[in-house]
């Protein structure tokens, strides 16, 4: 993603008295640089343009990204008022960008987006892309067409008539247990997605878990009357469970692989992987055909799988407390941030082993070991965070304005008590690097307000301006020694779910 750096003009914003907003925003307003990407500066060059005085809306404070469309937030006597909009339409068609807050159109676009497009795309993503999965999308379709031709092929030469009803054939039901299965796993993947970063390892273990319970249903099939309504029952039941599992150990263990493979030989990595697995399955399937020449009985059957599954999982576990990676996730990151930003401190950052020993977080680091130790939010949404006091926030939100004006996040101490955690607002053009920093810049900010009741406008600024220059000058450092312990810095596991924010100059655009 290639940047450059913006300069406007400064101009003056001359409201309708009618129309006033709260009165922070009726000071003058200078446009500074900021670091965007080619599209955003032409937007923002654009707002330049713009008549202030004809709008009858106040301005926007931020403008926040969620799922293809922009909300646009705003000051008003009763709090804050969002307004949303298609990125589309954002930029010369003022007549034809009103409020789509009720538009179908746009909350089925978003809807498909975060269901079937990475979060932040296509910032998130290489250029090729969309071009690579659409195609990708059409060969899986002429694919699984000749997957349902085999099927009903091999079912047909084993005696399985196709003759009667099409949905009464033992292929077509067949596939309607595979596809209610598919349905399930989008629903699942939608919702859940964002955790397989954050929480990698707990993921695999509820998916392994949740392959289980498929399993048990399925083998219910023999215990329920034959009929179609209930062999799709338990068999599509247990089968939708085992595929949402299939599609979480396929996520995740893209993952170890890349954590395995230590001179880029990912390819290679997974090759073996491959082929360690389909010799596995070989001798399960020796396996599972010799203890069924025993016996074909549900309770036969019930017990072999009482005994496999905790087995199973046993070694599921096994395997994630040996996946020691030194990936930071969020607990991770904020235990070796509060040590290094310590005022006074050694600035020294643990190992994996010494950070694991100390307990400092909770099961596989993917957890806090107590609410306390939370002391940032990442990537929240605007309206969660901001209160219903329309000045006081409005005077704390541009005290951090100012202070993040060129940088590609914002921290936002919660007004209404210090001890809620520091919520940080991205742009979307923000990288790994900003997220290391600002965890370090929250963690530092923490100590200056730690013990002190609710800081004044003035002892805000005082302790923003402070941390800020202290994380401009130790980043790199902080950086640098995560990496000499083994930390990888190239990525942050935490639950990003898409919410992006613009401020600053970027958001005068919206008036």
């Amino acid at each position: 993603m290639y940047s450059r750096a913006l300069r406007l003009r400064p101009r003056v914003c001359t409201l309708s008295p009618v129309h006033a907003p709260p009165a922070a925003f009726l000071r003058v307003s200078s446009l500074r640089s900021y670091q965007t990407s080619k599209s955003q500066k032409q937007l923002a060059a654009e707002a330049s343009h713009l008549d202030v005085t004809t709008a009858d809306k106040p301005r926007p404070f931020a403008i926040e990204r969620v799922g293809g469309r922009e909300c646009h937030v705003s000051w008003t006597d009763r709090g804050i008022s969002k307004e949303w909009r298609e990125i589309s339409n954002t930029v010369g068609e003022d007549e034809q960008a009103g409020s789509t807050s009720a538009s179908f159109t746009g909350r089925f676009t978003s809807w498909l987006r975060q269901m079937f497009l990475p979060t932040n795309f296509p910032q998130s993503v290489h250029r090729s892309y969309l071009p690579f999965h659409g195609l990708q999308f059409f060969e899986t379709i002429f694919g699984t067409v000749v997957s349902v031709l085999c099927n009903q092929a091999m079912l047909t030469s084993v005696g399985v008539s196709a003759e009667g009803s099409i949905f009464g054939a033992v292929a077509v039901q067949w596939i309607i247990k595979d596809g209610a299965g598919e349905v399930a796993k989008l629903f699942f993947i939608r919702r859940f997605s964002p955790y397989f970063d954050s929480h990698p390892k707990t993921c695999t273990l509820f998916g392994e878990s949740i392959v289980a319970l498929g399993s048990a249903l399925q083998i219910g099939t023999i215990l329920v009357n034959p009929s179609p309504t209930n062999f799709l029952l338990c068999a599509a039941g247990g089968n939708a469970m085992k595929l949402i599992g299939y599609a979480v150990w396929f996520t995740t263990h893209m993952k170890w692989v890349r954590y395995f493979s230590l001179q880029g030989n990912m390819g290679d990595v997974a090759a073996k992987d491959e082929a360690q697995t389909s010799l596995a399955q070989l001798v399960g399937y020796a396996a599972g055909i010799g203890l069924l020449t025993f016996s074909h009985s549900p309770a036969y059957l019930y017990g072999l799988y009482s005994l496999c599954t905790p087995a199973h999982l046993v070694a599921t576990v096994a395997m994630m407390r040996l996946a020691t990676f030194e990936t930071l996730t969020v607990p991770r990151l904020t235990v070796l941030a509060r040590e290094y930003a310590t005022p006074n401190g050694k600035q020294v950052v643990p190992s994996y082993k010494e950070l694991e020993d100390a307990r400092e977080t909770g099961v596989f680091g993917e957890y806090f070991k107590s609410k306390k130790d939370r002391y940032v939010a990442l990537a929240p949404r605007v309206a969660d965070v901001v209160g219903r006091d329309a000045e006081p926030e409005a005077s704390r939100w541009d005290i951090c304005t100012n202070t993040f004006w060129n940088e590609k996040y914002m921290l936002y101490p919660s007004a209404s008590s210090p001890s809620q955690p520091t919520s940080v607002f991205y742009h979307p053009d923000a990288t790994s690097d900003d997220t290391l920093r600002s965890v370090l810049h929250a963690a530092r900010l923490q100590h200056l307000m730690a013990g002190s009741p609710t800081p004044n406008a003035e002892a805000l600024r005082e302790a923003l301006a402070e941390s800020y220059a202290w994380t401009t000058e130790q980043f790199d450092g902080f950086k640098t020694a995560l990496e000499e312990k083994g930390w990888r810095t190239d990525e942050v596991g935490f639950a990003d779910h898409g919410h992006r924010l613009l401020w600053g100059a970027e958001a005068d655009r919206g008036t």
